[in-house]
């Protein structure tokens, strides 16, 4: 037990739809399962690719709809996704390794990142998040501060919150 690894999962790993996100997981926690069984400590960790973008656009229909609500800040949306990503692998290991015999404590931490706000991709977003807005509402959130592009092919604009 005293080899030790990391598992890094990269941005596409998952999928983008709930049922490709728990298939994939299922895929990876195999081989999370493997090499447990040859004996390493284990770190798994992950890109959330496209998760905090599609937690963002149902927090901001959400909050369209129901004007009580606000849209949850990206940060949010991050520990979000981490959360249900890290929740569903977490459940693919320990099940993959219980039906294996392996009796193995499996645990999920949501982590932040600190990034300079001085960072020049803030000034470059090449990650679209978001929905589609019309012109007013794309508009609107200019005014905000936030990046707005319009992506061809799509009537209306499609937003990039950075928070």
């Amino acid at each position: 037990m005293n080899k030790k690894i990391v598992v890094a999962l990269g941005r596409s790993a998952f999928g983008e739809t709930f049922p490709e996100q728990k298939a994939n997981g299922k895929l990876a926690a195999k081989t999370v399962a493997d090499l447990a069984e040859d004996g390493f400590q284990i770190v798994v960790t992950h890109s959330n690719g496209p998760q905090p973008g599609m937690v963002h656009t149902a927090m901001t229909e959400f909050a369209r709809l129901d004007p009580r609500y606000t849209a949850a800040p990206m940060s949010l949306c991050s520990a979000m996704s981490q959360g249900y990503v890290g929740c569903d692998l977490q459940n693919a290991i320990r099940t993959e390794l219980l039906d294996r015999g392996l009796f193995r404590t499996v645990s999920t931490i949501i982590t932040q990142v600190k990034v300079s706000p001085f960072d020049r991709a803030f000034s470059e977003p090449y990650k679209v998040i978001g929905r589609v807005m019309n012109a007013r509402e794309a508009a609107e959130k200019e005014k905000k501060g936030n990046y707005v592009i319009e992506q061809d092919g799509i009537h209306g604009k499609t937003g990039t919150t950075i928070a």
